[in-house]
């Protein structure tokens, strides 16, 4: 009984121990200055890890006080023990937010790839700072990388596994992006999920869909595939709205891949056919300018995925989708949502500043030796490296560098 006892005493003095732990996050990453979040960032983590320590260390001092100095009864031995079980849960839990933080921030203790992830920082609020109420408060996302194809994100306010809101975007971005930065609009996706959501936009956008499709008399079952890729197609459209030309060029490149892959139509994927998804691209960029090579993209891409190499049910539906994506791409682009004070999406952002003549001029500088970005946003400079990357004989060794350098300045201006 004795020894149980004292290894009763010794598991509330470690459980104490590793509650305290949670305030340690900043201590334990320990970023060096230049690499570090913000100061308002490191709030609102710290603000939940104090939250998650007064809830667990309030429930730790009462079982110590109500049961430990009665331990050698029966009654309160059994109670103690079952309580401390219950606090090991919720605190594995609660760490489970602490440890997935610990990840994301100690990337950016390296020299190299800290200084990186700070650039798509801000090419993340170029994205995501807009002029929209609901936009006025939200917090600068983190960028990071990790496994898996494609990027994704953890939105503000989504719930981790210990119950508690995730308080900040977490873009998370395969770290072969960062050897093809020209194709980072993968970022600017992401962004767009958070923002679709903030705004409201994210049930607007299907019901504008459905909507326009209904008076083009499009069959439901058309409507109802749009409205469902939407919470897809909408991000995308974000992503063209910010970076222009670049978008569609890095969808194309992003998506290309195994015909069978491309030509299929799934009847629970949020993510439209590869196929319809970078026509629809295309399509964005020809109602908004007109000709360009877009169209020569458009013949490419039709080249390498005949619908012949689908099977036949799924040729029918991809052909029948196909002839609507001038409405789809009509209504996002000129539909005035209420939740966006009646403007349309593309009011939200400067399309001029994207106009493919006017970054191409920008680009020719860079035949000179002197690349000259004054002046543009963060999103169009990377426009610009895209046009660099399709157009002139820079080797993808040289423009990596060159663009390495750029990020790194991005990240040191802390525009967010």
């Amino acid at each position: 009984m004795l020894g149980q006892v004292r290894s009763l005493r010794r598991r509330v003095s470690s459980l104490g121990l590793r509650i305290e732990a949670l305030r340690e996050l900043r201590q334990l990453v320990n970023l060096p200055p230049g690499r570090d979040i913000t100061a308002r960032q490191w709030a609102v983590l710290e603000t939940q890890l104090s939250a998650a320590v007064a809830r667990l260390r309030d429930r730790w001092q009462r079982a110590a006080h109500d049961h430990l100095p009665h331990v050698e009864e029966r009654r309160h031995l059994l109670a103690l023990n079952a309580l401390l079980g219950q606090l090991e849960l919720d605190l594995s839990r609660a760490f489970t937010f602490f440890d997935t933080y610990v990840d994301v921030l100690t990337q950016r203790s390296g020299p190299v790839l800290g200084p990186l992830l700070a650039g798509c920082d801000a090419l993340a609020w170029d994205a995501l700072k807009k002029d929209h109420p609901a936009l006025d408060d939200v917090q600068a996302p983190l960028v990071h990388c990790d496994r898996g194809f494609g990027a994704s994100i953890i939105r503000e306010e989504v719930r981790l596994p210990d119950g508690t809101p995730n308080p900040m975007p977490l873009i998370q971005i395969p770290y072969s992006r960062l050897k093809e930065k020209y194709n980072l609009t993968s970022i600017h996706h992401e962004a767009g999920h958070q923002a679709l959501k903030r705004t409201g936009l994210q049930t607007a956008i299907p019901d504008a869909l459905r909507a326009a499709l209904a008076r083009a008399g499009a069959p439901e079952a058309v409507q109802q595939r749009f409205a469902r890729w939407s919470s897809e197609i909408g991000p995308d459209f974000w992503a063209f709205c910010s970076t222009g030309l670049a978008q569609p060029a890095a969808t194309r490149e992003i998506l290309a891949l195994p015909p069978a892959h491309v030509l299929r139509v799934s009847p629970s994927d949020p993510h439209p056919p590869p196929y319809l998804r970078v026509l629809l691209c295309f399509d964005w960029a020809r109602q908004v300018w007109g000709r360009g090579e877009w169209d020569t993209w458009e013949r490419e891409w039709e080249a390498c995925y005949p619908l012949e190499l689908a099977p036949a049910a799924t040729q029918a539906a991809l052909r029948e989708a196909r002839t609507y994506l001038p409405i789809v791409s009509s209504t996002l682009l000129n539909t005035k949502f209420r939740v966006l004070q009646g403007r349309t999406v593309p009011e939200l952002f400067d399309l001029t500043e994207l106009a493919p003549w006017k970054l191409r001029a920008v680009a020719d500088t860079a035949r000179s030796g002197c690349l000259k970005l004054t002046g543009l946003s963060p999103s169009a400079q990377l426009t610009v490296f895209r046009m660099i990357r399709d157009t002139s004989n820079v080797s993808e060794r040289r423009l990596n560098r060159i663009m390495s350098r750029w990020l790194k300045t991005l990240g040191r201006q802390r525009i967010w």
